[in-house]
């Protein structure tokens, strides 16, 4: 990803606001103090949808959608419109920009003066005067992408263009964020005026028609991201956080830097991967409810399993240029994958955004913390419009709409699998405090009823900070007791055995490693990243028997 190094983007009040805001309710060790009540509050009533009549998957999806979140039927919108992911700026003003403006005009959505004009590209040339919409909301087989158009460039007669911005290929919804806006050009990106502003004013938010899309390899995979914000609105947001630092700007790191402290004030348990490359085999990636991460043209690594899956309401962004090419396609790039796997929401780039133009992953984060949605935080956290960027999600999904407070009541009846992530959330808060005791017999009361590995691990962790290692240690030699291994377990596992190894306990970690690999859900892949750490530990105490097993799985792997 180019970077752009003469637009600041102002991070630093942010992060002075959030370090303030966090800091004045942390003592209470109650993440839910964080939200803030917002100036206006979206509603399903003031949600648009639009769908592709030519294909029945968008019309049946935007139905869909309707049905679950309460949306009226009088606010689904229809075009004609190619079912091409890829259209041309003539098709995109024929069949969907205009057809948008008059239809939105009419039913009174846009407030407008209607004229027989039409400006140098062949828009509907209204005046307006603003708009009703808290989200326009466009569907499974509407167009993504507009083609770069040489004529129209050649025909350009405004103000000099940057060279890097002389093209006006760009995203469907950042152009259909200006509906309600005159005479925009199209060459280059145009400053969003909702960027970093949580509670912009009536005459800024009419300025803008936040849009958000369901979309992804198919019209299943798109239903997918409604019901994983559903449900992670109704049981809370559940799990770790996940950072993969590495990219090629310091600036990019210091935005998922800025994300990760917001996330570990609101107790979350974190992993950050400094490496070169992404997350590995060898490295936890269990209940990955938060992931930012950056540079990386493709999936990799336990998160590009195809039997992987993120827990409900997830939520992620991988910084790339390209993270949002091919939408459709379940194994190229970013958007499309993690749609497949079942996020929540995201974020992405159809074409070179340049890095100042794409969203902040750490105002993006900011803005949920605070009580968001996530429509809201996406255009919260984005530069530009009439550009490459798009969110991917149901705009109404509160991340945060749960409180910890009343997960962990929940989780005192409801034991899923995700549960055990909001009670060590609390006893990471409880340890911030320095209260070590509290937080170790917290967690213990729910061990009793509902036992895992994650929580046996945070329990030892815990005992140790204590300075009661031996017992940490003994408690740990449950997990090698412990009956069913996942895929999401094996990289725990080998977590713990390398902390076991670190702690004096050689014959512990070699019984943690051999559990993982001997799993039935151990692949190649886990397997070839973690038989070296076990080997040079077989060798060192010298186990022999699985020096020579492990050796001969290595060279089998290795043919």
């Amino acid at each position: 990803m180019e970077v752009f190094r003469h637009l600041p983007l102002g991070r630093r009040a942010l992060g002075v606001f959030l370090a303030v805001f966090i800091g004045t309710n942390a003592a209470s060790a109650d993440p839910d103090a964080l939200v803030a009540p917002a100036a206006t509050t979206p509603t399903a009533a003031h949600v648009v949808v639009v769908a592709n009549e030519r294909s029945p998957d968008s019309v049946a999806l935007a139905h869909y959608y309707m049905q679950r979140r309460g949306i009226p039927d009088k606010n689904l919108f229809l075009i004609q419109a190619s079912t091409d992911p890829d259209i041309t700026w003539t098709e995109f003003v024929d069949q969907v920009f205009n057809p948008l403006r008059q239809q939105l005009t009419a039913a009174g959505w846009l407030d407008a003066y209607v004229t027989n004009q039409r400006d140098s590209e062949g828009r509907l040339r209204y005046v307006f005067f603003g708009h009703k919409i808290d989200f326009l909301v466009t569907c499974y087989g509407v167009p993504i992408r507009i083609k770069n158009d040489p004529a129209r460039i050649a025909a350009y007669k405004g103000p000099p263009v940057r060279p890097e911005f002389t093209t006006n290929q760009a995203a469907v919804d950042s152009e259909l964020a200006l509906l309600a806006a005159l005479d925009t050009p199209i060459l280059g990106p145009l400053a969003n005026p909702l960027y970093n502003k949580l509670d912009p004013d009536a005459f800024t938010r009419g300025l803008v028609v936040r849009v958000a899309r369901l979309d992804g390899p198919s019209a299943a995979a798109a239903r997918g991201l409604i019901e994983s914000a559903l449900a992670g609105e109704a049981r809370g947001l559940q799990g770790r956080a996940y950072l993969d630092f590495g990219g090629p700007h310091p600036s990019g790191d210091a935005m998922i830097k800025g994300a990760g402290d917001i996330i570990r004030q609101l107790g979350f348990d974190v992993s950050e991967d400094h490496a070169p490359g992404l997350f590995n085999w060898s490295e936890r990636f269990d209940a990955p409810a938060i992931y930012f991460g950056w540079w990386s043209w493709n999936l990799s690594g336990p998160i590009a399993d195809d039997t992987f899956r993120f827990p409900p309401g997830a939520i992620g962004i991988h910084i790339h240029s390209f993270s949002g090419e091919h939408i459709r396609d379940a194994t190229s790039r970013w958007v499309g994958p993690l749609v497949e796997r079942g996020i929540a929401a995201t974020v992405g780039n159809v074409f070179e955004p340049y890095l100042e133009f794409t969203h902040n992953p750490q105002m993006f984060f900011a803005a949920l913390a605070l009580g968001r949605t996530t429509g809201e935080a996406a255009y919260y956290s984005l530069p530009a419009l009439s550009w490459q960027a798009i969110f991917i999600g149901d705009p109404l999904y509160r991340p945060f709409a749960l409180g910890l407070n009343e997960q962990l009541a929940r989780a005192a009846n409801d034991l899923t699998p995700y549960s055990v992530y909001a009670v060590i959330r609390q006893m990471n808060l409880l340890q911030e405090q320095g209260k070590l005791a509290e937080a170790l017999a917290f967690g213990q009361s729910f061990f009793d009823r509902n036992p895992g590995i994650a929580l046996c691990f945070a329990l030892a962790q815990v005992e140790d900070k204590l300075g009661r290692t031996d017992d940490a240690l003994k408690r740990l030699t449950w997990v090698t007791a412990f009956a069913t291994v996942t895929r999401a377990d094996l990289g725990v596992l080998s977590e713990i055995a390398q902390w076991a190894d670190q702690h004096k306990a050689p014959q512990l970690a070699l019984d943690l490693y051999s559990k993982a690999l001997d799993a039935p859900a151990a692949n190649a892949e886990f397997k070839t990243a973690v038989l070296p750490a076990a080997l040079v530990l077989a060798r060192s105490t010298q186990a022999n028997d699985l020096v020579q097993r492990w050796q001969q799985q290595l060279a089998a792997l290795s043919k």
